[in-house]
């Protein structure tokens, strides 16, 4: 589970299915990763983190992906990660799949105005946008462009999130391989951009993918300098 620990911080995988930090609709009792690193490095859970009861965790996972996360030992660790994450030096890597046989252009979403990662040549897509809730309970998010409605704009994320997207070709059962990047990230992101170019990842039902037993997303690599030395860190799980 821990894959690498420093003084100042732990790089951990989470498995699919559990929840990074716990949940305000979840009982109380329910297993997550931050409590089960805590059981080993009780200091985690005691930094002064986004919200109190996240600890050291500097960025979550959704319940159903796998993979990596950075979790801060100490308040100044916390502080330094932060500020790398704000300055745009955290780089994190996820691989998904698709099943899909055909590109699936969903009508809740406004109209893709980037290239199609399957058929752009093996060029890198950049995907960028605002986000937005939506649906019921606001579960779900939605791009939102800068020449959106007035209306949807005020009801948006101030920051423009950007996915790097590479295709990573076709696979013998036929399907297809993404890899993604983002240096900032917002609820469901890599989710919902692979979802808008038309290639929602399999399991994924909420933003329209084949459904599965479990999300084909996992967070494969993280890269940023040491918080206190600058040393550039990269940790890759399935590698």
């Amino acid at each position: 589970m821990v894959l690498y620990e420093d003084p100042s911080f732990l790089i951990v995988d989470k498995r699919a299915g559990i929840p990074t930090v716990p949940l305000k609709e979840s009982p109380p009792d329910e297993p997550t990763l931050l409590g089960q690193i805590g059981e080993l490095f009780p200091e985690v859970l005691t930094v002064n983190g986004r919200n109190g009861w996240e600890g050291g965790v500097l960025h979550r996972l959704d319940t159903p992906t796998s993979g990596l996360v950075v979790i801060a030992r100490t308040d100044a660790a916390y502080q330094r990660l932060l500020s790398i994450s704000q300055g745009g030096l955290f780089i994190k890597e996820y691989q998904a799949k698709s099943s899909a046989k055909e590109r699936v252009m969903q009508s809740t979403f406004p109209p893709y105005p980037y290239e199609d990662p399957v058929h752009c040549g093996g060029r890198e897509v950049a995907v960028g946008s605002l986000f937005r809730h939506w649906g019921e309970h606001r579960r779900e998010v939605r791009p939102v462009l800068s020449d959106s409605p007035r209306h949807i704009l005020d009801k948006s994320s101030p920051t423009w999130y950007l996915t790097r997207i590479f295709y990573g070709g076709e696979t013998t059962d036929g399907t297809h391989s993404f890899t993604c990047q983002l240096s900032n990230g917002f609820r469901h992101q890599v989710r919902a951009h692979l979802a808008w170019s038309g290639w929602p990842i399999d399991g994924d039902e909420r933003y329209g993918g084949t459904a599965l037993h479990s999300l084909a997303l996992r967070a494969i690599g993280v890269e940023f300098p040491h918080p206190f030395t600058g040393e550039r860190i990269e940790v890759w799980a399935d590698r």
